[in-house]
């Protein structure tokens, strides 16, 4: 598995430093050097990765904040010379906290926590949503029922809970597989598994009455082998 990766540090030599480590880790992929924190978000709203080495103490935009504003956020390694980080640092569930100057040996490490993450958690079987400013939810594919376009946000309805988080239903869809998930109205996207009835403009799940619009009425017809 090869593990795509971007990193950020505004200090040169620490960057450069960091690029010489994982040159020698032949499972990693170094997609992109950042030594602007801006720039570096900027680039993960526009461009996934599996993950991201960052660190924490830099102008106009720390790396704590950084990972809090992204919508969808990759794998997290925290590389900060400062250990008072760390306690802050686990609200955003990283997969490690490297304490400056890191080892080759440290590193390897949160490398291979990387690798068992990703091997034992398949991509299509969560997904990651943001619920406030900092706080991330894993929600498993299996329990969500549907998902509700409202204004700016979406709601995404599960079995046992809602989660509403401001992006719109084309962005959540696109991190979806297509093969579980369809659009029935310009504003639904359910999943597939879970549908049980048609019924004229309309379709059923669970105790949901979900709309079916002229647009999507053939597609899901096709699906459900009626």
């Amino acid at each position: 598995m090869t593990i795509t990766t971007i990193i950020l540090d505004d200090n040169p030599q620490e960057l450069a430093y960091m690029q010489n480590l994982l040159e020698g880790i032949a499972d990693l992929e170094l997609v992109e050097s950042f030594s602007s924190p801006i720039k570096a978000e900027e680039w993960l709203q526009k461009n996934q990765v599996d993950l991201i080495i960052t660190d924490i103490e830099m102008e106009h935009l720390n790396g704590l904040e950084l990972i809090s504003n992204l919508k969808y956020p990759p794998l997290v390694i925290f590389a900060s010379t400062y250990p008072k980080y760390a306690a802050e640092s686990f609200k955003l569930n990283p997969i490690h906290y490297l304490v400056k100057p890191i080892s080759d040996v440290d590193l390897r490490i949160a490398v291979e926590r990387v690798n068992e993450k990703l091997s034992n958690k398949p991509s299509d079987e969560f997904i990651i949503i943001k619920s406030g400013h900092s706080e991330f939810n894993k929600v498993k594919l299996a329990d969500i029922l549907f998902i509700e376009a409202d204004n700016d946000y979406v709601k995404v309805i599960c079995s046992e809970q809602e989660y509403r988080t401001h992006c719109t239903l084309k962005e959540v869809q696109s991190r979806l597989p297509a093969e579980k998930f369809i659009k029935t109205h310009r504003s639904y996207l359910v999943n597939i598994k879970n549908l049980s009835s048609i019924t004229g403009s309309s379709l059923q799940i669970q105790d949901f009455t979900i709309p079916l619009s002229r647009a999507y009425k053939q597609e899901v017809h096709d699906i459900m082998g009626s």
